[in-house]
């Protein structure tokens, strides 16, 4: 016994010493040693003669009807150390990994062949993509964050070893098997990419095995079908083909997978590569000091199948496991005779299972946890994989060519976009995403044939952007026509970078070119981003193709809204669950039949969601081209930037009477009211008046307009009981449209000008009190008055020349029936009173319609995405999309400045610092917050000192506007606390362990 312990203490300090001469591995160094040994003595101490053999194979087994009784022949007769599921399910998988826990004496390996995840297996897997488009991103900290991510994967499927990466270099494009599976065709960007990855994986507790080692990148033919030759001398193997592996030994990972591969530089002759002990031991352990475990290529392969005595030249080679033979029972017998007959010495075998159980200890194979197979679709599709997912494209994507700085686009005011998608026969994702930035005409082409037909159409663009979802084989010629028919052409290839070589003639014509590497919805999805500015391009190209050489990539900076998950700024998706649950809260206690809510974080929409349906008892829910009348927000997103234009022009000043703008005024007691005090509603003007009152014929009925309820006053409204039987003042309103009437109140009703001149007497001639702070729509609606006649157009011109087409809020609008369909418009109010209908895409506040629609105090319409594109250009200063629309100086006023009599801001509102129940935001929010709220069930807040955005939507006046459970709940500011205490969690969470946190809060 005592020399059996002293023969082991003299294997392990042999292991040492080599490994302290050579590169120690990072997961054996990281390692509790003495634990360690003391498992690794333990298990092997207890392991039989042909245990310990076994320990040296690992099977593939495919989820077919006969696996159990084949993993049982294995474990139970070849005593096997590892297993390789291949195809099939997650449900499958998992339940095969069970199932050889429970019935396996020495815990087992799992491993998975996926270089690009759980999916080149599994069909029910996150899809990542394949390495090609992996090898065009240089930002490691992605790259390592995507090993993470494949790693906590393979760890809820009880997998403790990847195939992975590839880190062969794709010097031959021809190669009929490496191809998109290596990273690309330079070396220091392979084992850069290569290294990246499978430190991700390592560090989440996963094994990177990188292949084919000594590189399968510039090979003509397929080792799964022969035995390829490398035909490359030293020189060209050591600064090429090795150089990847060497770096990745170098960088302390503990895998390597040997290739069957003839190279005869390497004196292999004529075996393959995975037999040699010229390339597994002398070179692999001893010239590159690699340490850690070395696997072969499966076994079964037509490049390894026809050598006898396979496995037993395998291990001499310097193979520690065997992978994959094509007859268990005949590869494990051979071996054992190998092993009687001294041909594999004891040390020999000792060695390579004593490494073999190090690394089950380390990878934790003997914490055995039953997989979950009920929870196992949800543990592996969280909202973090997909985020990886995205986060992949968003840094893949690649901007080759870019005349004139063409991307991003800019100028949207000025300039008209038309996307031409070849491929395709409906409007797919890329179109979609294009028009979240911009008013984007559509087309979509199937054939070459139906290309032609387009030219003359895309004259009238300023810019066409085509995207290629399936590359023309030929005639090229209709392809160049179309990118010939505008001045601005951009040209998207969703297809491989190697597609370019067919297409140089369209590429050369071409103003921009981008390469999005395939069709998925995530390349679509961040090629538009990138376009408009969402993302910055970062890309390189990882092969030479179409005259570009490999790492071209032109690089542009973010100016517009990006689209990501919360995990993008550091925000678990997990902890904004509320936000739903107060949301749908919010619908079952019928505060609002739907709404729409989205946040802003770092310049990132990290929530984006609709919740019910435009009414209630119908099927068309909310989305994000849902369109809302936006109320009182009015005030803050239309009627306030055009004072502050007019501010920054030096047109107004704060200290200007309103008299000095709007003639009418004059010589009445609101002349003197000063700009400043109209934003701060401290001028003294009445809180509201009833505007109906100014249109109703008083002559047309007899007794008041309201009174208790019965058969005359049958009509509920605003928690009275009206009359109907009256008529407008036939100079007033109509219900016919012509000259006279064009201004629209309703449906076949229209204003005339004299309504309009009639209405601002009667708002002019309200008593005016002292001025202390009442919050009152009056003001501004004589503010828009001052900014129609100092700019001589209406306001709805105005704030879309100077703001929203500059935004490219091309939702967002007054009158909106003029510019979208009915059905994209939350209804409100049904109005039995005074319009007596239902109101839908009309304003809802009744002086706003009186006026036609256009009033300083309401009418404005917006999505939650146009509105978030305004709130952002405040937050950046006075910039958006590379373009200044305001001075920093004046955003900073008016941002920033709040009255000293009330909580309110100039034209904004604030949180109350005295009263948190009368406040209109969270008590969680800073005092540096502004924005506004609507009555009909709207409003945003802009946080500057979190550098984020909140905007609630709804349409909680339908049906009527009592009672109004959207205040009593408290949805509004409730779901905004989700987001503050989301915060907190992100701030506890990045701060040092020894200190406290502290939210950026009141």
């Amino acid at each position: 016994m005592f020399k059996t312990r002293e023969r082991l203490l003299v294997v392990y300090c042999f292991l040492t010493l080599t490994l302290a001469a050579q590169t120690e591995t990072n997961l054996y160094r990281q390692a509790d040693k003495k634990a360690l040994e003391q498992w690794v003595d333990s298990v092997y101490n207890s392991l039989s003669p042909d245990e310990k053999i076994g320990q040296l194979f690992m099977p593939i087994v495919e989820s077919k009807s006969s696996w159990k009784t084949k993993i049982e022949g294995y474990i139970n007769n070849q005593k096997i150390g590892g297993v390789l599921f291949s195809k099939g399910s997650l449900a499958t998988q998992a339940e095969m990994t069970n199932y050889i826990r429970s019935i396996a004496k020495t815990p087992l390996f799992v491993a998975l062949d996926g270089e690009w995840g759980l999916s080149m297996r599994l069909n029910d897997a996150p899809r990542f993509p394949r390495n090609q488009i992996i090898g065009a991103i240089h930002d490691e900290e992605t790259l390592k964050l995507y090993g993470k991510e494949v790693a906590r994967q393979c760890r809820e499927m009880g997998i403790h070893i990847n195939f992975a990466p590839s880190i062969d270099v794709h010097s031959n494009p021809d190669n009929p098997v490496i191809g998109t599976r290596s990273f690309g065709e330079l070396p220091s960007n392979v084992a850069r990419q290569g290294i990246a990855f499978a430190l991700g994986m390592e560090e989440n507790g996963v094994m990177a095995v990188a292949k084919h080692f000594p590189g399968h990148g510039d090979t003509s033919e397929d080792s799964h079908h022969t035995l390829p030759t490398l035909s490359h001398n030293l020189n060209r193997l050591d600064s090429v083909e090795l150089y990847p592996f060497q770096q990745f030994i170098n960088a302390g990972l503990s895998g390597m997978m040997l290739g069957h591969l003839n190279v005869p530089a390497l004196n292999t002759n004529g075996l393959p590569a995975s037999l040699s002990a010229t390339v597994g031991q002398k070179l692999l352990k001893e010239r590159m000091g690699f340490t850690g475990l070395t696997f072969t290529d499966g076994m079964a392969m037509k490049g390894v199948s026809n050598q006898p005595d396979m496995s037993v030249k395998a291990l001499l080679a310097g193979n520690d496991v065997i992978l994959g033979v094509i007859n268990q029972e005949k590869e494990f017998q051979q071996v054992k005779q190998a092993v009687e007959k001294g041909i594999i010495t004891p040390a020999m075998l000792e060695e390579k299972v004593r490494k073999i159980l190090t690394y089950k200890y380390i990878l934790g194979v003997h914490n055995n946890k039953p997989i979950d197979i009920r929870s196992l679709s949800r543990s592996i599709h969280t909202p973090e994989s997909e985020w990886v997912q995205r986060k992949i494209y968003d840094k893949a994507v690649t901007l080759i060519k870019n005349d004139s700085t063409l991307l991003p686009v800019t100028a949207l005011d000025r300039n008209r976009i038309a996307a031409v998608a070849v491929g395709v026969s409906n409007q797919n994702r890329f179109q979609q995403w294009l028009k979240r930035y911009a008013e984007v005409t559509a087309f979509q082409v199937a054939t070459v044939d139906s290309l032609r037909l387009l030219s003359s159409k895309l004259k009238e663009f300023e810019t066409v952007i085509v995207s290629l979802h399936a590359v023309p084989k030929s005639e090229l010629a209709a392809l160049q026509q179309v990118i010939n028919s505008a001045g601005k052409s951009v040209l998207v290839l969703f297809d491989s970078p190697y597609a370019l070589d067919r297409l140089k003639p369209v590429v050369t014509q071409a103003g921009a070119v981008v390469v999005a590497y395939d069709n998925s919805d995530f390349a679509q999805i961040s090629s538009a981003q990138a376009l408009f500015g969402g993302i910055p391009f970062s890309g390189r190209l990882p092969v030479s193709a179409g005259g570009f050489a490999a790492n071209s990539g032109i690089e542009t900076r973010k100016c517009r809204l990006s689209y990501s998950f919360p995990e993008e700024v550091g925000i678990s998706t997990e902890s904004l669950a509320g936000v739903e649950r107060i949301a749908l809260e919010g619908i079952r206690q019928r505060a609002y039949p739907g709404c729409y809510v989205l946040v802003v974080k770092d310049g990132t929409v990290i929530y984006d969601r609709g919740f019910g349906n435009l009414e209630y008892n119908s099927t068309a829910a909310v989305d994000a081209e849902t369109v809302y009348d936006l109320a009182s927000i009015t005030k803050a997103a239309a009627t306030l930037p055009a004072i502050m234009k007019l501010y920054d022009e030096k047109k107004i000043r704060l200290q200007d009477p309103i008299g000095k703008f709007v003639p009418e005024t004059r010589g009445s007691n609101k002349a003197n009211i000063t700009i400043r005090e109209a934003l701060f509603h401290e001028s003294g003007l009445v809180s509201y008046i009833p505007y109906y009152n100014t249109a109703i014929d008083p002559n047309s009925f007899n007794g008041p307009l309201f009174g208790k309820r019965s058969s005359l006053y049958h009509a509920r409204y605003a928690g009275a009981w009206g009359r109907t039987d009256y008529t407008f003042i036939p100079s007033f309103i109509s219900d016919k449209r012509d000259e006279t009437f064009h201004r629209p109140v309703a449906n076949d009703l229209y204003a005339s000008n004299k309504m309009h001149q009639a209405l601002l007497k009667d708002i002019i001639a309200t008593e005016l009190r002292s001025k202390t702070y009442r919050y009152s729509c009056l003001n501004f609606m004589l503010l828009k008055e001052a900014v129609e006649q100092l700019s001589k157009t209406d306001l709805d011109s105005y704030v879309k020349e100077n703001f929203y087409r500059k935004l490219g809020a091309v939702n967002m609008t007054f009158l909106p029936l003029n510019h979208m369909p009915v059905e994209k418009i939350a209804p409100t109010e049904n109005d039995p009173f005074f319009r007596k209908q239902q109101l839908r895409g009309y304003v809802h506040d009744e002086g706003a319609a009186l006026f036609g629609g256009i009033s300083g105090n309401a009418g404005l319409f917006s999505n939650a995405n146009d509105l978030a594109k305004l709130c952002q250009m405040w937050l950046n200063g006075g910039e958006y999309g590379g373009e200044r629309l305001l001075s920093k100086e004046t955003v900073t006023l008016f941002t920033g400045t709040k009255s000293s009599k009330s909580r309110r801001g100039l034209g904004f509102d604030k949180p109350d610092p005295r009263n948190n129940n009368a406040s209109p935001t969270s008590p969680l929010a800073p005092l540096s917050v502004y924005g506004h709220t609507g009555f009909t069930g709207t409003s945003f807040w802009v946080d500057p000192d979190n550098n984020m955005i909140y905007i609630f939507l709804s349409n909680r006046v339908y049906p009527e506007r009592t009672p109004n459970r959207l205040s009593t709940l408290n949805i509004r500011e409730r779901i905004q606390d989700e987001l503050y205490k989301a915060l907190v969690s992100l701030q506890t969470s990045s701060q040092p362990c020894n200190e406290s946190s502290k939210a950026t809060t009141r």
